[in-house]
């Protein structure tokens, strides 16, 4: 299966999760030595929380499974790097498919938070760099609450 890699946006993320980046750069009044900017009220991510970071390593771009959390959320920042996240709403699988796979392009900066239970899996670097990202979720998630599926066919990126 073949998808188009999209830009990460609010309607890119309909029914996965919400974007968190500002739109556009705030600017400080003059004598100001900052200018801050609200990204989201409320990031609906629960305490306790924990944290990490996930280098990603250059690789064809082919997602061949997929991870969901049942009872919590996950952030992810791109602190260095583009790259492309496969994401898909939350679903039960059938003979080993999700349906509306996408293919987001996330740009360094950018931050995005998932809703429980939508699969998504580690970004692919968009370059032959390695790229690397900020994870922030429900302490022991990756432990106590994360779900794989292998899909029954890779799904990649193309037109």
């Amino acid at each position: 299966m073949k998808v188009v890699a999209g830009a990460l946006s609010d309607e890119a993320l309909a029914g996965v999760g919400h974007f968190l980046t500002p739109r556009g750069v705030p600017s400080a009044a003059e004598g100001e030595d900052f200018a801050y900017s609200d990204t989201s009220s409320d990031i609906g991510l629960e305490a306790p929380l924990s944290s990490g970071t996930l280098l990603c390593l250059p690789r064809r771009i082919a997602v061949t499974r997929m991870e969901r959390h049942l009872r919590s959320r996950e952030m992810l920042v791109a602190l260095e790097g583009d790259s492309v996240v496969f994401v898909a709403p939350p679903q039960e699988p059938r003979d080993g498919a999700l349906h509306d796979i996408r293919a987001l392009k996330m740009e360094s900066g950018q931050a995005f938070v998932m809703d429980v239970g939508s699969w998504h899996w580690i970004p692919f670097p968009a370059g032959r760099r390695p790229v690397r990202c900020l994870v922030i979720f429900r302490a022991k998630t990756g432990t106590t609450d994360i779900q794989f599926q292998d899909l029954s066919e890779p799904c990649t990126v193309g037109r």
